[in-house]
């Protein structure tokens, strides 16, 4: 189905502005920044400005300083990708991270420092310590200055809980985007549509994802014709903190300061698996852990952090701690138990490197882009340096564009039945089935089994409408699981994050 509801643009309420962007994550931030003054610029955001995985980043920003780390950064960008990376994009990352974490700083944005000099850790993946940070808060940190920031800007208009339905096209251009603001859906014309929306975490049952990631994005950019690729290659984080739904994520700075992870003996194991330990890329550490729960019987595995001084843990990661205390866990004393959960997807919307796609005036940053940044796996910390070079470019690019006036063609479908069914059981059963089928270890006839249980509920809801949020955020869900395990199916050795368990 081209559109996900009925509408007539006659019928709808429009709202006029020059760009629309779709997104509070760092990337989406930085890109309404960096548009100039003269642009009148719609900002949308899912829920609250802060409801978005950008807020929940705790490691922080890998950022080549020195001239002599610039080329290990990109070998390391590369080797923890498989080589699957554009080795251009790569190269625009590191080579444009530190003047935009400078422009950063401009709007307010601070890192820790010791002895005047900015700290940098390190995280898996990574030959040097290159991660800058604000405690184990650096996503908050850096998404509530910038939303100061933006909301200071007389040019900027902000709308809170508006969900973005479809983008409005006519022969592979913009013409505007339907949106429901305050459950009324409402045309935004335009001709300049940033998505930064996201990632896909909420298709499983676990994920270190804020709630609102539901690949919408992705699935509004597909319908409408543009390019999606390597939707396969989904990184799961090693360590979030055990439990149900949305987890709350150990992260890997952790390790890079010195946590341990230890099996159900007590023993560490890590150093089996990998030359670099625990530090290993987090696709490799995430598979070592399965493999140590297989080999062990359970799934026990934990961090240990219970060998730094004293008060050490607590003040360099303030917010875990906390969060260890209200589960009944002192880390200071106890193992922390950790199992792996969806954490960040490398493909996406292609771009290219000023986030264009293959529709005119439509671009995508952030986790919803497929830049070519981040191959196979990401290496840690590369989010938010992307969030920032690529939400800069794709600003810049706009900033020199001449066109910035929009047809009232008339845009009408009325091709859908009203959603006559309960749908909420399903969503779950979605869940269940991608957690069996698109997991860390995967396998030829599971993906095939997934294939026809999607085909089947797009039979069943993709020709249904409705206003409802939830019904419109499932309908994305199903398109994104149909391309994941498709682009599962279709590439045949493993890569990275994808793992065919037949082939091993």
């Amino acid at each position: 189905m081209r559109y996900c509801v009925n509408f007539d643009t006659r019928n709808l309420q429009p709202v006029e502005t020059d760009v629309l962007v779709v997104g509070s994550g760092i990337s989406g931030l930085f890109a309404a920044l960096n548009l100039k003054n003269s642009l009148k610029v719609t900002l949308i955001s899912k829920e609250g400005m802060t409801t978005n995985n950008s807020y929940l980043a705790q490691g922080g920003i890998a950022i080549a300083f020195d001239e002599e780390d610039i080329a290990r950064h990109i070998e390391d960008t590369l080797k923890a990708g498989s080589y699957y990376n554009d080795p251009t994009a790569v190269k625009v990352l590191v080579e444009e991270g530190r003047r935009n974490v400078e422009r950063l700083m401009n709007y307010g944005v601070t890192f820790d420092q010791v002895n005047g000099r900015i700290d940098l850790t390190r995280e898996g993946g990574h030959s040097t310590n290159r991660i800058i940070h604000k405690k184990d808060y650096t996503g908050k940190a850096i998404i509530d200055q910038l939303i100061q920031t933006v909301t200071q800007r007389s040019n900027i208009d902000i709308y809170e809980n508006a969900f973005l339905v479809d983008v409005l096209t006519r022969e592979d251009k913009i013409q505007g985007a339907l949106v429901i603001f305050d459950q009324e859906l409402r045309w935004v014309v335009t001709n300049h549509i940033v998505l930064a929306t996201g990632g896909i975490g909420r298709i499983f049952s676990r994920s270190t994802n804020s709630s609102i990631s539901t690949g919408d994005g992705i699935a509004v950019a597909h319908r409408a014709g543009a390019r999606v690729e390597d939707m396969e290659f989904i990184q799961f984080h090693p360590t979030p903190l055990k439990g149900e739904g949305e987890t709350f994520l150990i992260s890997e700075a952790v390790r890079g300061e010195g946590g341990r992870l230890r099996n159900a003996a007590g023993e560490t194991f890590m150093d089996k698996y990998h030359p670099l330990g625990d530090l290993a890329p987090r696709d490799v550490v995430s598979r070592s852990i399965l493999m140590e729960q297989e080999s062990q019987g359970n799934d026990d595995i934990f961090i240990d952090v219970t060998h730094f001084e004293k008060g050490v843990f607590s003040k360099r990661f303030p917010s875990i701690y906390q969060a260890c205390l209200k589960v009944g866990i002192d880390p200071e004393k106890n193992l922390i138990p950790v199992s792996p959960s969806e954490h960040y997807l490398m493909g996406g919307i292609v771009t290219d490197l000023c986030a264009k796609t293959s529709i005119k005036g439509l671009y995508s940053c952030g986790e919803s882009a497929r830049t070519g940044v981040q191959g196979a796996n990401r290496l840690a910390s590369n989010s938010l340096s992307e969030g920032i070079v690529f939400g800069y470019r794709v600003a810049r690019f706009i900033n020199q564009s001449t066109e910035f006036t929009t047809s009232r063609d008339h845009h009408g479908y009325h091709r859908l039945k009203e959603l006559d069914r309960d749908f909420k059981g399903d969503i779950a059963g979605l869940k269940g089935l991608m957690d069996q089928s698109a997991n860390i270890l995967r396998s030829r006839e599971r993906l095939k089994s997934a294939k026809e249980a999607i085909r089947q509920y797009d039979e069943t809801y993709l020709g249904l409408h409705s206003l409802d949020r939830s019904f419109l955020e499932f309908k994305n869900m199903i398109e994104v699981s149909r391309l994941i395990v498709t682009m599962a199916l279709e590439r045949k050795e493993s890569l990275g994050s994808h793992y065919i368990e037949e082939e091993q």
